[in-house]
């Protein structure tokens, strides 16, 4: 299968990931090994007859998950079983002094005029995090992609960044636990 058949296309009159950028992208992943980072923060812009979101956001993942597994791994021969478990809980610990907020006041607040996300929708998910971290409740890197929050303007939402930038945070912790 060659590069430009690499992914279905979005239905007729649909919006898909452009094809050159997916494709750029999927050519230098096959000679480099990126990092997971590298792959969650991949992004492509919408373009009619593109490629297929949900197949290219599977093929993603499914790099992220690989390439999670491969940085665990190389960390715990490095570093040591009980030097990787100390650096990982204190990330963890990290994370949880953000979740000692209160509802409403975890992250910055959008500025006037920009997309921002739902507040109760993201101190949701923030509480489930928060179970997770004090042993609680599972919590997969599947729920925390596929998480969507209602989209709201300016101040009366979370900006989305910190909350995005937090949330890939939690999952790069959960990736070097699973």
């Amino acid at each position: 299968m060659g590069p430009t058949t690499r992914f279905p296309r979005a239905r007729p009159w649909s919006r898909g990931y452009s094809v050159g950028q997916v494709d750029t992208f999927f050519t230098r992943a096959l000679g480099q090994r990126p990092s997971a980072d590298a792959v969650r923060r991949a992004g492509f812009e919408l373009r009619l007859g593109g490629y297929d979101v949900e197949a290219v956001d599977a093929e993603l993942d499914r790099l992220e998950d690989e390439a999670s597994r491969a940085e665990r791994d190389d960390a715990r021969a490095t570093l040591g079983e009980r030097r990787f478990v100390h650096e990982l809980t204190t990330e963890a610990q990290v994370l949880r002094a953000r979740l000692a907020r209160p509802h409403g006041d975890r992250f910055a607040r959008g500025a006037w005029g920009t997309r921002s996300y739902d507040v109760g929708q993201v101190d949701d998910l923030c509480d489930e995090i928060a179970e997770y971290f004090e042993g609680q409740t599972a919590l997969t890197v599947d729920r925390l992609r596929s998480a969507v929050f209602r989209p709201r303007r300016g101040s009366r939402g979370y900006a989305e960044e910190p909350v995005d930038r937090y949330v890939d945070r939690v999952v790069a912790v959960l990736s070097r636990v699973m």
